[in-house]
């Protein structure tokens, strides 16, 4: 899907992962989220996509043409109350992400962002972070340089709260993580 063009489809990511980001005038981009297994892009209620989505690995979608999608909004109450919950979901994790980029340190980014992406299934249970997130994709998205995120991870490393097994990371202390975001430094 690219930004600016009308919005003919909704997706729904089978496997894989994408990149989400807005064009900047001066040709840059900002990563603005990831999208894995199990997300929606939803095209409905938009005339146009609000931003691009670029594939980060073998990334597989289900296509749903927009007419279904106004079709099942109009004949299922269901179907409408679960847009609602997807779109209100959204909505919280874009206030959460303002906070973040306003009052964080960026030790607090990064565990934040950790703990998010290691629970993104919606369960308790701990997911290893998506080894096809890069470091530069990382420090984008949380308003920090590749730098900065990789002396972190090294040091989340040292604290034992991650470990590193090729590009994948698997949170070890997700309880000391959540604690460095609930307690400024």
């Amino acid at each position: 899907m690219t930004e600016n063009t009308p919005a003919s489809m909704h997706f729904h990511v089978v496997s894989g992962g994408a990149r989400l980001f807005k064009s900047l005038p001066d040709g840059r981009r900002q990563i603005i989220g990831f999208a894995h297994r199990g997300d929606v892009l939803p095209a409905y209620p938009c005339a146009r996509y609000p931003y691009s989505a670029e594939a980060m690995r073998g990334v597989q979608v289900t296509c749903v043409p927009t007419p279904v999608i106004h079709h099942l909004h109009d004949t299922s109450p269901g179907a409408c109350a679960a847009s609602l919950q997807s779109a209100c979901h959204l909505l919280v994790g874009m206030h959460s992400r303002l906070l973040m980029l306003g009052r964080q340190t960026a030790r607090e980014r990064l565990a934040a962002f950790l703990i998010g992406q290691g629970t993104r299934m919606g369960t308790h249970e701990l997911w290893p972070v998506d080894p096809a997130l890069s470091r530069a994709d990382i420090a984008d998205f949380l308003g920090l340089t590749t730098e900065t995120v990789s002396r972190l991870l090294s040091t989340f490393h040292r604290e034992k709260l991650i470990s590193r097994e090729r590009r994948a990371i698997h949170i070890l202390d997700p309880d000391r993580l959540r604690a460095i975001v609930a307690t400024p430094e």
